[in-house]
């Protein structure tokens, strides 16, 4: 099947969000990067503390991949696993060495089931977390939803990312709040499960894509990081008090202001235009930490433009594709990107000390036949995928960034 234009703007379009006017208007000083060419690194270069964990699963357990991105949480020595939201929503358990701990799969609208896998989270004590559709479930050891909060009673919102954030609260990341005022948004709110009720963090953002996501955000020191799809800026919320961390800067592949305003009718075309031309970088959003390293994906840096033609016969996004890993020190005041895996690759993942990655069977086999994690690296692979049960079986990779 010929991958077409409309699923490659799906790509990145499920990426692409909004961006806040709190970059501007906030007078206090704050680091900026640089993002161009000089700071990409081979992922040899840039790889520390790397280790393969092929996931050996028994045969029969209901574990299916439909071409979408998976969803991991990692808790203590476990590894959830989620690879299809919807069809076959399961979830999987693994412990650090990927021996299969246990599967549960139970769609349905019973009193133990749900009706999707939205998002993997963890509770305070280190317990899963999911949301299903309108519904946060907290889970047991065995996997037996011990508490299901009916989000439709609070508002016909999405909730894109959440963490635990005080007692009995969730700090949460939303789709489909209403526009305030001024025609901005409001995505980031705190949630209260016994009131059932959203406290909106003053932090605004412009209107997103049809398909985009509405933010991401990541424990970090005393507080979190916030961050949206197309903003420069990565945000700090800490005690009550949200302020710029970092900005990133692109130098005249910097999107223009413009471009970030575009009404939601127009976002699609503008991606498409993005995507063909590569004119300018594009920040995903993402955000994620792992000791004292923040890492995001920017698409540009070394542009690769493409004509109409070009994507409407292109059969898979290439392995070239300009997705880049961009890894931020602020103590250090370094930046360094890579691209670790070929193509898209997924989003990482975080334990808060190390981050993780799913590696899907052509990634991994990709990743060994063009040698390009270095010599040592894909000499592990290989030991990794013979350890597998079956060859058509994931391998998660957990690594941590070398920094000077």
């Amino acid at each position: 099947m010929k991958l077409s234009q409309a699923i490659l703007l799906f790509a990145l379009s499920s990426l692409f969000s909004c961006s806040s006017d709190s970059e501007s208007n906030n007078p206090e000083n704050f680091p900026s990067f640089e993002v161009n060419e000089r700071i990409i690194q081979s992922p040899e270069q840039v790889l520390g503390e790397v280790e393969f964990i092929p996931l050996k699963i028994p045969e029969g357990t209901p574990i299916q991949y439909f071409g979408f991105d998976p969803n991991m949480a990692i808790s203590g020595d476990r590894i959830f696993l989620n690879t299809d939201p919807y069809m076959n929503p399961s979830i999987h358990e693994f412990d650090l060495q990927g021996k299969h701990i246990q599967s549960i799969a139970r769609k349905g609208g019973g009193p133990n089931e749900y009706e999707s896998i939205d998002k993997l989270g963890l509770t305070d004590d280190g317990r899963l977390a999911v949301i299903s559709r309108a519904s946060l479930l907290e889970f047991d050891e065995k996997l037996d939803i011990q508490n299901r909060i009916n989000l439709r009673q609070v508002g016909s919102y999405f909730v894109i990312d959440f963490h635990p954030f005080e007692e009995k609260k969730w700090l949460v990341s939303l789709r489909g709040t209403d526009p305030e005022e001024d025609g901005f948004f409001k995505n980031f709110a705190v949630f209260d499960r016994d009131s059932l009720t959203y406290e909106f963090l003053p932090l605004k953002s412009y209107p997103a894509s049809g398909s985009g996501e509405a933010g991401s955000l990541v424990p970090y020191e005393e507080g979190f990081l916030l961050n949206f799809g197309a903003s420069d800026t990565i945000f700090y919320y800490s005690k009550g008090t949200i302020q710029p961390l970092l900005s990133m800067y692109s130098g005249d592949r910097s999107m223009p202001e413009e471009s970030r305003l575009q009404p939601e009718d127009k976002a699609d075309e503008e991606l498409e235009r993005m995507i063909a031309t590569q004119t300018y970088d594009f920040y995903f959003g993402n955000v994620e930490v792992a000791g004292e390293t923040i890492n995001t994906q920017v698409f540009g840096i070394t542009p690769k433009p493409l004509s109409p033609s070009e994507l409407e016969e292109m059969e898979e996004i290439p392995a070239d594709f300009p997705v880049y890993e961009v890894f931020i020190h602020p103590k250090k005041q370094q930046i360094k990107a890579s691209k670790i895996v070929p193509g898209l690759g997924g989003m990482p993942f975080s334990d808060g000390e190390y981050f993780y990655r799913l590696l899907y069977t052509e990634i991994w086999n990709q990743l060994l036949e063009s040698g390009q994690l270095g010599e040592k690296h894909t000499q592990a692979l290989q030991i990794a995928s013979e350890q597998l049960i079956d060859q058509e079986d994931p391998i998660v990779i957990r690594y941590k960034i070398k920094w000077d």
